[in-house]
Order: C-alpha cells, then structure tokens, then sequence
C-alpha cells in the first residue's frame, strides 16, 4: 500500500497564515495526497485553488474535505446542517463533523441517532454519479469503550461512511492509545460498510503503519510531507 493514498492531508491550526493553504495544496500534488482537510471557513480559498490547478492539469483529482462543528461538536443540528450545505457549496466533498461528545456521555442516544440521520440527508447523492462521504468525529480519549461502540453501532445504522478517532484538539493521545482505539473501532464496524480514519498526533511513518495494522483506512495527518521524506527515504 502507498501511505499517500490513505493520508487526507490537514491542515487546520487556527493560527497558519493563508499561505499556507496554498502551500498544502501544492503538497497535495507533490505528494499525491488525494485529499486535503480543512475548515469549513478555508474551503472556499482551498477549492479555488485546487481548480486553478485542475485547469492546468486535467489528471489532478484532490478532495476537499471541511470540518464541521470543529472541534467541540456542540453546536446545534441545523448549524451544523447550514455548516455542511454552505461547505458543499463551496467545493467541499467530503466533510468531517464533530459528534457532540456531552450527548454521548448523557445517553442521549436517540437525539445522537437524529443528528447522524440528519446530516447523512443534508447532501443527497447525485444520479449515483456522486456520494458525499461523511466522517464522524468521536472524540475516543473522553469516552468509554462500550459508549465507543454504541457510536460505531449507530454509525452503521445511519450510513455514516466514517467513524474518526479524535480532532487532536481536545485529547492528546499517543499513537499506542489511538492505535487501540482503532482496533475496537475496526471491530466494531466489521462487516459493514463504515471505514475507521485514524487522527490525532500522527507524526510517522511508523505511527501511520501502526494505524492501518490496526484497521484504519484512512489517516488524518498534518505532519504528511515529514511522513513522506520518511517513506522516500527508505
């Protein structure tokens, strides 16, 4: 497997000047990374300059993904909707939503199961041309394993695509915890159609690794370009 395949390429530190969007976009090409994630405030400037890109180069297929609800997750449903719609418009294909994590630790299951429903219908498939791919983010270092896999379970039941780690914002785990939550994750959703995406505090080559041993299709990394000095310097 090619680590650049499965790495969507972040960049979401609030404090990085514009450029550097620019920046990652040319990291993507260098790099082949096929998506590049960002908010949902930097999507518009992102998918303007990946499509300047593509007109030179009609090969050039980059994904943007925008986060939504980022990173608290405690925003109300419809915002979290107009967030998604508003990301959609401007480019966006692919969008990584924070689960509002007090709703899990209350049991709120049912209002959990509806936010899940709702943002998997905001964006409707197009002719069976098109499939927005959503991811959701758990947040695993405040959860509990048996709240872990009820997340995973309504995941499944609602079509998420994606059931996602952490944010890296608000929990710092190593890769060993992360790794481990990866696993029970890939247990979990075993069988069905939903991929686990392994973030937060991905810094090697040999941290990626150890997520895809685990069970992790997909890889959220800011430190991509170091990953790569490292596979190309083997």
């Amino acid at each position: 497997m090619d680590i650049n395949s499965v790495i969507d390429h972040t960049i979401l530190k609030p404090e990085l000047p514009l450029g550097a969007y620019t920046q990652g976009v040319r990291d993507c090409i260098a790099y082949k990374f096929p998506i590049i994630c960002v908010s949902s405030f930097h999507t518009p400037l992102v998918s303007s300059l990946v499509h300047s890109y593509v007109h030179t180069d009609m090969n050039l297929n980059i994904a943007i993904a925008s986060t939504i609800g980022f990173p608290l997750g405690t925003s109300s449903f419809e915002s979290k909707v107009i967030e998604m719609q508003q990301a959609f418009n401007d480019g966006a294909t692919e969008f990584d939503f924070c689960l509002n994590v007090g709703l899990v630790k209350s049991g709120e299951w049912k209002r959990i199961k509806d936010e899940l429903l709702i943002l998997r219908n905001t964006i409707p498939d197009f002719l069976n041309k098109f499939h927005p791919i959503l991811k959701c983010i758990l947040e695993v270092g405040l959860l509990t394993d048996d709240e872990i896999k009820h997340c995973c379970d309504l995941a499944i039941e609602n079509h998420i695509d994606f059931i996602k780690t952490s944010t890296g914002f608000l929990t710092k785990l190593d890769p060993k915890q992360t790794a481990r939550y990866v696993r029970l994750m890939s247990d979990q959703v075993r069988g069905s159609k939903v991929k686990v995406k392994a973030s937060g505090g991905i810094k090697t080559l040999a941290d990626c690794e150890m997520m895809i041993d685990a069970g992790a299709s997909r890889i959220g990394a800011s430190n991509s370009v170091a990953i790569m000095h490292e596979v190309n310097g083997r």
